[in-house]
């Protein structure tokens, strides 16, 4: 991973690039793998409203392959945390995302970076947090379990191609944003997601999450979106490059 200043790239900046990378990774990767969807028995109308999972993490592309693990919470509309953890189970960097809001803390250093994720680069290993919301914007299960292919325009207003089968979205995809597919469901309390979530961007950078053991539909303590910024330095997201 590369970060640069418009100057020189600072001594913050380089110990962000494994973990921010791990992080990166919670939401894509890939497009090919198993959907298992015949075996999912669910509830009509129920939905994933909320979820806390730990998750297994891994990157791929042309020039490396890495892996890692943490935890990831997350509320709809537009709310997110991730956790990277350390071999040693401590915390190594945790990425918050409210709205168009993204805060990125890292614990080891005492800096934090934060802005919209439009401030983010348009290419490279942030560039997809720009579409963070668009990989986990899931369908709900179709009642009438349909096995269709549409196009239709997204929640920012962009045309995309979405699969759905026995009436669960299992991909999605968008001239910019690249290729995400939604594998291995399963049914907690009665609302399906997906366990396994592979993002490809359109620069053919491979990301993928393995969620845990989640628990779904749980209410989340007050605060537990927001960072405590109050002894960090805070730096400006377009720092990163």
């Amino acid at each position: 991973m590369v970060f640069r200043s418009e100057r020189s790239e600072s001594k913050h900046t380089k110990t962000l690039r494994l973990p921010l990378l791990l992080v990166f990774m919670v939401i894509l990767s890939g497009c090919l793998f198993r959907h298992h969807t015949s075996e999912v028995t669910y509830i009509n109308g129920s939905a994933v409203e909320s979820l806390s999972s730990s998750v297994s993490l891994s990157y791929d592309s042309a020039a490396r392959n890495i892996s890692g693990s943490g935890l990831f919470m997350f509320r709809k509309p537009d709310h997110m945390r991730m956790v990277v953890l350390s071999p040693f189970g401590s915390v190594l960097q945790e990425v918050y995302v409210s709205g168009e809001l993204v805060t990125i803390l890292d614990n080891g250093n005492g800096v934090a970076f934060s802005g919209s994720y439009k401030n983010l680069p348009a290419s490279g290993d942030f560039s997809g947090w720009r579409y963070i919301h668009w990989v986990l914007d899931i369908d709900p299960p179709d009642p009438a379990q349909r096995t269709e292919v549409i196009e239709r325009v997204n929640r920012s207003g962009e045309l995309e191609t979405a699969t759905f089968e026995k009436g669960m979205l299992i991909s999605k995809t968008t001239a910019t944003g690249g290729c995400v597919r939604y594998g291995n469901y399963t049914a907690v309390n009665g609302a399906a997601f997906p366990l396994e979530i592979v993002y490809e961007t359109a620069a053919r950078e491979k990301y993928t999450i393995v969620l845990e053991d989640p628990e779904v539909n749980i209410p989340f303590a007050e605060g537990a979106f927001a960072p405590d910024l109050a002894k960090w330095r805070v730096y400006p997201l377009s720092v990163l490059k």
